[in-house]
């Protein structure tokens, strides 16, 4: 009997270490998912204090005139944005409400 005692002694022993220890120090738990970024790379971007004014919407006709009419409404929305047809590049464009500055957004 005393070598029966002897012998789950450490298992005793063992399973109340585990119950009591912090599960938060566990090496075998997962660690906790990294949280998603708030912001997306466009967001990031400095807006200008100064926006530029887009051209008039009534110079255009259907959606091209509601585009240029929201891009007069929200224009610091699309400062925001960065445009990905290549303006960028091609025309020293910053961001989205650049293109609705000239004649761009309309083709």
């Amino acid at each position: 009997m005393k070598k029966l005692w002897l012998a789950t002694l450490p298992l005793i022993l063992g399973v109340s270490a585990l119950l009591q220890a912090d599960p938060g120090k566990n090496p075998t738990s997962p660690a906790p998912p990294t949280p998603a970024p708030a912001t997306t790379p466009a967001e990031t971007k400095a807006i200008p204090s100064t926006l530029p004014t887009p051209l008039p919407a009534d110079r255009y006709q259907g959606r091209v005139r509601e585009a240029y009419k929201a891009a007069a409404e929200i224009p610091d929305v699309l400062a925001g944005v960065t445009c990905y047809c290549g303006c960028d590049k091609s025309m020293g464009h910053r961001n989205l409400l650049d293109c609705f500055v000239d004649d761009h957004g309309a083709g």
